[in-house]
């Protein structure tokens, strides 16, 4: 499942980098007519137009991670007024809301983790970081030890109403901010502007 999503975006990744790519002689040659070269505009448009829909595409998977934690809080409504389950419920539902503050805060591609974030940042231009208050700048880390807590007291409490299911009450939180976490550091793994604007060429073309 993992290679999934490499095999299918090297496909027009490929394209694109051919797309790239000023053709050589031999290539009109064997082609047997000119082919079609982009200029500077055409290059620069093209690059604007990828990233803006790369950018819409990011904005409509946010808003769907946003729903996920939100959702996740209404199983714990019931538990919190059952008097052994009542603190796992409270933290439970304090950690899906911090992962929903995170992912409505946060641009669509940091995590706020900085080792996360790094991962797709060599060799790209640094982005602006902004301001941000202690909180949102340590609550990433606060958050993730939080759900790592959870876990361990879901396996602490003994109740009949500690899992979903399949589910446990403990495990929901860390697996909704694991999700969200991989979605954004695949979503940054795609950069349509960096990637191709170092494969423009200049138009030699009259």
């Amino acid at each position: 499942m993992g290679g999934a999503p490499g095999k299918f975006s090297s496909v027009p990744t490929a394209r694109m980098r051919k797309t790239f790519r000023y053709p050589a002689d031999n290539e009109t040659e064997s082609n047997g007519s000119d082919p079609e070269a982009l200029d500077e505009e055409e290059q620069e448009h093209l690059i604007n137009r990828l990233a803006e829909e790369n950018a819409s595409r990011n904005a409509f998977f946010a808003r769907v991670l946003l729903c996920l934690p939100i959702a996740a809080c209404l199983p714990y409504l019931p538990t919190l007024f059952h008097a052994k389950m009542r603190m796992l419920s409270v933290l439970s539902i304090t950690s899906l809301l911090s992962t929903a503050f995170l992912l409505w805060r946060y641009p669509t591609t940091q995590t706020g983790i900085e080792i996360l974030d790094k991962l797709h940042t060599k060799g790209k231009p640094k982005a602006k970081v902004l301001d941000r208050s202690p909180l949102e700048t340590w609550l990433p880390y606060l958050n993730l030890g939080l759900a790592v807590m959870l876990v361990l007291m879901g396996l602490l409490v003994k109740s009949d109403a500690t899992s979903f299911g399949w589910i446990s009450m403990g495990n929901l939180p860390v697996i909704i901010y694991a999700v969200a976490l991989v979605c954004k550091v695949v979503m940054a793994s795609v950069d349509p502007e960096s990637e191709l604007s170092s494969l423009k060429y200049e138009y030699k073309g009259a």
